[in-house]
């Protein structure tokens, strides 16, 4: 049995706002890519021009087909056209999840 991946993107984008809409079209497109389980979105609070896509995949071999695949989907032409550098893109299997007990919580 294979181990879901996740995929940690970080990047910058030229313009926050553009980005942000383009990054939700890109969002609903994947949803029917094959092996795709969620894409949490987050933007940074010290650069407004800073994003990170934290996406999870069924496995490594989906995750990577994926991204073939987007380089040439219209869906996602417009995020990438607002991506101004990217900083990081890797995928990584879970070593160990720790959870917060309830009564802490």
């Amino acid at each position: 049995m294979s181990a879901p991946c996740l995929e940690l993107v970080i990047f910058k984008v030229k313009d926050a706002e553009k980005a942000r809409i383009a990054r939700r079209t890109a969002q609903d497109t994947v949803k029917t890519y094959e092996g795709f389980l969620s894409w949490t979105a987050y933007e940074s609070d010290e650069d407004t021009n800073l994003f990170a896509d934290v996406v999870l995949w069924k496995d490594l071999k989906t995750a990577k087909a994926a991204a073939e695949k987007v380089m040439k989907d219209p869906g996602f032409a417009a995020v990438m056209a607002e991506i101004d550098g990217l900083v990081t893109m890797s995928h990584y299997h879970a070593d160990r999840m720790v959870t917060a007990d309830a009564a802490a919580a």
